[in-house]
């Protein structure tokens, strides 16, 4: 092989080489939400908590346009439902989940009527921060567990992780955050009555 014909070798390996790490750094690779239908953003229902305090999370969730993901109690059997399922944490009790009511559809895949959740809506979270926590920046941790959609077939079952950020602080008044969000949130037990969730 001649020296202008090596050369012309090595600059095309090169722009394969870049070519693929842009690739592969690229959101569309290396983005947390790859390969999913559903975006997930998380929040709190305070500026910062203190410790012993309970307090709302909400993920909400936002479904791709023309596709459904299935509800939290399906009535097929069959279905994957929608779940979020938090990480083990020291400094954090789960008390109390809530998921909203699903819509009721029929779609070609499937001869029973189904309950899914279209578009966007939140599922809420009842959280109690821990005794003589430290003040200081914490983080609730988990997992959306759901099969999508479209009208005709599904797809397969996905996990998406998603992070809250939980400030702590040990004195101050802590404002209500996002009232038009957790007021329609409906939970069983009122935070002043609730007491640490047992698996």
């Amino acid at each position: 092989m001649s020296g202008s014909n090596a050369r012309f070798v090595r600059k095309v390996l090169s722009a394969v080489v870049l070519a693929a790490a842009f690739l592969m750094l690229s959101p569309a690779f290396a983005g947390q939400e790859a390969g999913h239908v559903v975006k997930a953003k998380g929040l709190i229902s305070r500026n910062a908590v203190r410790p012993g305090e309970i307090f709302k999370t909400a993920l909400i969730l936002k479904v791709q346009a023309g596709y459904h993901i299935n509800g939290n109690a399906p009535l097929d059997e069959f279905m994957i439902p929608t779940n979020i399922i938090f990480s083990e944490n020291p400094d954090f009790e789960i008390i109390e989940i809530s998921y909203p009511r699903g819509q009721r559809a029929h779609f070609s895949y499937s001869v029973a009527e189904l309950v899914v959740y279209e578009g966007e809506f939140v599922i809420g979270a009842l959280v109690k921060a821990k005794d003589g926590l430290a003040a200081g920046p914490r983080s609730l941790k988990g997992a959306l567990t759901y099969q999508a959609c479209n009208d005709e077939s599904c797809l397969p079952p996905k996990e998406l992780a998603f992070e809250i950020a939980v400030p702590v602080t040990a004195r101050g008044a802590c404002a209500d955050t996002a009232p038009e969000i957790f007021d329609k949130i409906h939970f069983r037990t009122l935070p002043e009555e609730a007491a640490p969730a047992t698996s």
